[in-house]
């Protein structure tokens, strides 16, 4: 090989690591039969940023699935009675709503996906709302120490014994 070339093969694998790699993430979406008194909803998948999340209303996300902007990564009908699995791709930075448009929200209807991206998420709807998300932690030291459990105290012994 030329003292020329290596260089660009270098430089190439380079660029390669650094930006041909995307991000995505496997959404697994599990609506029981009641969920939404029945009905197909939406669900929306978007960047966001963190105030914008915490203030948003829910008409303000519910306006984009009929007029996207340039946030939206994806939007889906979830129908009740399904498992749905979708693959959205993220963006490197920021991060990541996904919302759910039930006819008549009681609680939590969105869930934050905030970098690092983890590689898979588990939610689960309830009639009107998310009623459980299970979004591993990217890296194992961000997990909670938990306390050992006490002992139990020895059993009396009995007289005799």
């Amino acid at each position: 090989m030329s003292a020329r070339v290596k260089p660009l093969m270098w430089a190439v694998a380079a660029l390669c690591l650094g930006g041909c790699a995307s991000t995505q993430v496997a959404l697994s979406v599990k609506s029981p039969p009641g969920t939404n008194l029945g009905r197909p909803m939406y669900m929306l998948v978007r960047k966001v940023d963190t105030k914008q999340y915490a203030n948003e209303a829910y008409s303000e996300v519910a306006a984009r699935v009929g007029a996207p902007d340039q946030t939206v990564l994806q939007t889906a009908v979830i129908y009740p009675g399904t498992i749905q699995r979708f693959q959205v791709k993220t963006p490197k930075e920021g991060p990541v709503a996904v919302s759910f448009l039930f006819t008549a929200p009681d609680g939590n209807w969105q869930v934050l996906l905030s970098p690092p991206m983890p590689s898979a998420v588990d939610i689960e709807l309830t009639v009107s709302r998310i009623l459980s998300d299970s979004i591993p932690p990217a890296i194992p030291s961000e997990m909670p120490e938990l306390p050992e459990a006490p002992k139990a105290p020895e059993a009396p012994k009995a007289p005799g014994a």
